[in-house]
């Protein structure tokens, strides 16, 4: 079969796009584990992305004088428990900024031959597993069919896609080093790549289907990325299950649809609480949330941002906890007698 081409020229730094050429819509669902369960991660635990100093109460003695009775440690571990099960928070936004790269990225990744850039699996029928398969993505259309095609294979867009011999040697070497838009940016001439025919994801590359016909074209990497970045959108679910020391831990967190565009610009994974249940069965301890406003952020680091409230009861006394995270992975915690 004859091959038509496309010639993907220099670009620049990707920007926000528009409006979408087609939604679809992404639900991310997750089921923790320890630090691994999204993906296979893992999170330090030290350091401080805004510089500050940790404030951490629990090492404090006189933090909860006047209300604290009976065994004081062992009354306040449900706190680092929870501190240590929060960290899942990182490696799950981290993973799913990651996929919303790869998606914007799938042509690009695969002409530098750096597969599919993401952990996730293809299950078929729009649904993608971690290879442990404790964290799972589903993809849909907008009217909430699944997606009938894997949005990070390149033939899904364009069958028989190919790079050039020539074009695939100037870009191993310069792939040594830059993001996969900077390292084609970077390659001596035009990129070109080949394919046979138009896939069933090919209107997500914002390019007309006279074009696509055509043969050849000069198309940037920042043109097709932006199209894809502007079709697709993601709303994450996560669901971690945990035991930390002796208390057990199971929450479920949500962000509102987003384009893969907004994400990436804003590098961010909006991690909104729909619900948590954490008890420590020697004290006889639970929780009740008073305040949850967290994100993930990955603009240089990977950390969250906001604050969780909580009371603690039960127990042989009742108190209050305050995490706070100002763009670190370790919280300043508080503690006030209740």
């Amino acid at each position: 079969m004859r091959h038509q081409s496309i010639r993907m020229g220099r670009m620049g730094r990707m920007g926000r796009v528009g409006a979408s050429v087609r939604a679809f819509v992404v639900t991310l669902a997750a089921c923790g584990g320890g630090l691994a369960a999204c993906g296979g991660g893992s999170v330090s635990a030290s350091g401080s992305a805004s510089g500050r100093l940790v404030i951490d109460e629990l090492a404090d003695p006189a933090a909860l004088t006047g209300c604290a009775t009976g065994d004081v440690p062992a009354n306040l571990a449900i706190v680092a428990d929870l501190r240590d099960s929060y960290h899942e928070m990182i490696v799950c936004g981290g993973l799913a900024l990651d996929f919303s790269s790869s998606i914007a990225n799938v042509l690009v990744n695969a002409a530098l031959g750096r597969g599919r850039g993401s952990v996730m699996q293809y299950r078929g029928n729009g649904e993608f597993a971690t290879p442990n398969g404790l964290m799972s993505i589903r993809t849909t259309l907008a009217d909430g069919q699944p997606l009938a095609f894997d949005p990070l294979d390149p033939q899904s867009y364009l069958v028989g896609f190919q790079v050039s011999a020539q074009a695939s040697s100037a870009l191993d070497v310069a792939a040594r080093g830059g993001s996969p838009l900077e390292v084609l940016g970077r390659a001596a001439g035009d990129v070109e790549i080949r394919f046979t025919a138009a896939g069933p994801g090919a209107a997500l590359l914002g390019i007309a289907v006279d074009e696509l016909r055509g043969g050849t074209l000069l198309t940037s990497p920042r043109r097709i990325a932006r199209a894809i970045a502007a079709a697709i959108h993601v709303a994450n679910r996560i669901s971690v299950q945990d035991v930390k020391g002796g208390t057990t831990i199971h929450y479920i967190l949500e962000g509102a649809p987003q384009p893969v565009a907004d994400m990436l610009s804003r590098k961010a994974v909006p991690m909104k609480l729909v619900s948590i249940v954490a008890t420590h069965a020697s004290t006889g301890q639970s929780i009740r949330i008073t305040d949850w406003t967290m994100q993930f952020k990955g603009d240089g680091g990977r950390v969250l941002d906001g604050a969780i409230a909580l009371d603690v009861e039960g127990g042989t006394f009742p108190y209050a906890v305050r995490y706070t995270y100002p763009h670190r992975a370790d919280p300043d915690v508080d503690l006030t007698c209740r």
